[in-house]
């Protein structure tokens, strides 16, 4: 090849990627910008204001450059393009400690000694295959978080909740509701060694608990029916069917009656790619989407949201944030995570209940309005008002506890809850 013809080609070159860089950052500025990335669940960043110590120290282009990051064209597009072509040739991530019994480091767990007819070890090995991916399992078209906690730190929470039995308050009935993981429905034979079984873990915390604390077997309930559709494909939480077996579960627990849903109308939020699909961009996942069934119950009800600064105010609003949509469905429950709102009913039975919870209790909570005369929930991350003034304001007479398993083996969460007893 010539050196007239080598130039002309990389003249060539040279005006293609300028005019293509040209393009983009014509069509980056003038194609319509995202505030908030679906896939990522996250804001995007904003053009900056100027600034002469934003200049001076750097930041200013340091912002600029995440802005163009942030807003390139058709960005999501071209994430979902990269995550699809690296799991087409088998790139994935291994970073995740499997759990082995043989290392669990902590001691004297105590055994679980209830009854239990029901099976609960690994189901037999299908064929099906999964990959550990960005710390979670993907499985059957559907993502699992894999559990590892130890007793120790299950015996701390139970502990948290045993000094709130212990506070003197009179006629105070307290519970504890402890949420398995989904991937203990699914796990099989091939991968047992995956993760820690759950029933001997909540065994080991409703065994350390006070002998009058009212301990939830939820996750005899749910097992029964683990061929349903009570956890999503793509999120980690549990569905509202998942919730009702726990709510029918707790009901047998606190002698009520469950309310029966066969008849109840109920509302659907359609196409939810929840926070696994987020993390792991798997494709598997997004061609296997969520729906977030909400029920209208016959029970009127009215709600409010409460605040951290006061005790008696509570302002009217609305048990279900119906405008939700997309990554954000599950958020319709309660309204998402608010500190403090309360539920009041037309039953006129006495028992007023408050629930301790972390996002998982969102879609519990509902249920409560068919057999309580008024719900108090608190998430225990976000309230830092007068816990124990509130209950005896409230006159609150029965306390529930209710968490996943993976926030009662979580130091953060178990001081959250310590920290609502100042």
């Amino acid at each position: 090849m010539s050196e007239t013809t080598n130039k002309k080609i990389h003249l060539v070159n040279v005006i293609v990627f300028c005019g293509l860089l040209f393009l983009g950052g014509i069509a980056s500025l003038a194609m319509k910008k995202d505030s908030v990335s679906e896939m990522e669940n996250r804001k995007l960043a904003i053009f900056p204001v100027y600034s002469d110590s934003a200049l001076w120290s750097g930041q200013y282009f340091k912002n600029i450059e995440q802005y163009y990051a942030d807003n390139f064209p058709l960005r999501d597009k071209w994430i979902s393009f990269s995550n699809s072509f690296r799991s087409r040739f088998g790139y994935e991530s291994g970073d995740i400690k499997i759990y082995d019994p043989a290392n669990d480091a902590e001691a004297n767990e105590k055994n679980d000694t209830t009854k239990n007819t029901i099976n609960t070890g690994p189901l037999p090995d299908d064929g099906a295959v999964g990959e550990v991916k960005k710390r979670l399992f993907v499985f059957k078209n559907r993502g699992f978080e894999m559990f590892g906690g130890g007793p120790g730190v299950g015996k701390a929470y139970a502990n948290v909740i045993n000094s709130y039995n212990r506070l003197g308050l009179p006629n105070l009935q307290v519970y504890n509701l402890v949420i398995p993981v989904a991937l203990e429905f699914e796990i099989t034979e091939k991968y047992k060694n995956l993760q820690k079984p759950n029933r001997p873990a909540i065994a080991n915390i409703y065994n350390n608990l006070d002998s009058n604390i009212k301990k939830v077997w939820a996750i005899d309930e749910i097992r029964k029916h683990r061929e349903e559709y009570i956890y999503f494909n793509t999120d980690h939480h549990w569905t509202s069917l998942g919730a009702y077996y726990a709510y029918r579960a707790f009901c047998e627990t606190a002698g009520l009656i469950p309310v029966s849903i066969d008849t109840i109308r109920f509302k659907v939020k359609p196409s939810f790619l929840g926070s696994l699909y987020r993390l792991t961009r798997d494709p598997k996942l997004k061609e296997n989407p969520d729906s977030v069934k909400y029920y209208l119950f016959r029970d009127s009800v009215r709600f409010y949201i409460g605040s951290n600064n006061s005790l008696t105010y509570w302002g009217k609003s609305k048990m279900y944030a119906e405008s939700v949509s997309g990554v954000n469905s599950y958020s319709i429950f309660l309204q998402g995570d608010l500190p403090i709102v309360k539920m009041e009913t037309q039953h006129k039975n006495g028992r007023k209940i408050a629930i301790v919870k972390e996002s998982y209790g969102n879609a519990f909570a509902p249920f409560l309005i068919n057999n309580y005369e008024k719900i108090v929930v608190v998430d225990q991350r976000y309230y830092t008002g007068d816990f124990v003034k509130m209950l005896k304001t409230e006159g609150i007479n029965e306390l529930l506890f209710i968490n996943n398993i993976f926030a009662a083996h979580t130091p953060f969460h178990i001081e959250k809850i310590k920290g609502l007893k100042k």
